[in-house]
């Protein structure tokens, strides 16, 4: 069967007229019909065009539902949003994913929309990522190789985004996969903010994860940079190394525990304790710069060719 009307292929963005076109008015019973049928493969499949062939639901969140098959032959994840207030998050994701070609960064293979039970709901198709997510390693404490090779995909990607001027806002172990080389992959930019773009969120509130926001994000400022997502690199080292986080994703005590001062027992003397101490400080201006931090770790630049 054919795509949505407003459905664009090869990677396009999901156009602005997806927005203000949205059927009027939603209705609770639309809300619960369509994202019960946004959760049934068969469903789902039926209303794509013959570029797709879906083989499994993968997994259901807050968000929307996602599921595993092939996009014109290609391995893909295909994400089929719930109705709600994620349409222009969803736009941005597209906007920002067609911007960036890094290693260490999902890559966008399709964007546009589907109708379901009277609502129009945003489709992001990616390539799939062989692998797991970090949040599914974290069992046991890891050593300084795995430590480097993860801070430098990960800043190899930050860099990515802040070339084009985006933050990405919400990293975190369940933003970032594991391939089974070992080298990382950052996805996830639904609420990535583009410096030169109005922003989406209410002025005094942020967006992000308590646990792993900068003190800057925390107070909700909006002109954020690189640094912030680089401060969030510096936790997720630390619950990578430890095997869990070091305030228990408690927000006010990571801000008021100075770990840029003292790390926890078991980061202590790892090879990357003075990286992850600048990481975290607490100014913007005090941490160093993506390239500064790539630069540093160059020896495991290779994971990333």
């Amino acid at each position: 069967m054919r795509p949505g009307r407003h459905a664009q292929q090869g990677g396009v963005s999901v156009c602005s007229a997806l927005i203000a076109t949205y059927p009027q008015p939603f209705t609770a019973v639309n809300h619960e019909a369509a994202r019960a049928a946004a959760q049934d493969l068969e469903t789902i499949a039926s209303v794509l065009s013959e570029d797709f062939s879906l083989t499994a639901h993968l997994d259901t969140g807050g968000q929307g539902a996602v599921f595993g098959g092939y996009y014109r032959g290609a391995s893909c994840a295909l994400k089929v949003y719930f109705p709600g207030q994620v349409e222009r998050r969803v736009e941005r994701e597209v906007v920002a994913l067609r911007k960036i070609d890094c290693p260490t960064i999902v890559r966008l293979l399709w964007a546009g929309d589907i109708q379901l039970e009277g609502c129009r709901l945003p489709v992001v198709a990616t390539e799939f990522i062989e692998g797991s997510p970090l949040r599914q390693s974290l069992a046991g404490a890891a050593d300084d190789e795995r430590l480097g090779a993860l801070a430098y995909d990960v800043s190899l990607a930050i860099e990515a985004l802040w070339n084009r001027r985006i933050v990405h806002r919400d990293l975190k172990p369940e933003n970032i996969l594991i391939r089974p080389n070992g080298r990382a992959c950052v996805i996830d930019l639904g609420v990535a903010r583009h410096l030169d773009e109005t922003s989406l969120t209410a002025h005094g509130l942020t967006w992000g994860t308590r646990g792993y926001m900068s003190p800057e994000q925390a107070r909700g400022v909006r002109q954020l940079t690189c640094k912030s997502d680089l401060f969030a690199l510096g936790v997720i080292l630390i619950e990578v190394a430890l095997g869990r986080h070091p305030t228990g994703r408690d927000q006010g005590r990571l801000l008021s525990s100075a770990l840029h001062k003292g790390l926890p027992a078991g980061v202590r003397g790892c090879e990357h304790e003075a990286l992850i101490k600048l990481l975290l400080q607490p100014k913007p201006y005090q941490r160093p710069l993506p390239r500064a931090v790539l630069s540093g770790l160059s020896s495991y630049s290779q994971l990333s060719e």
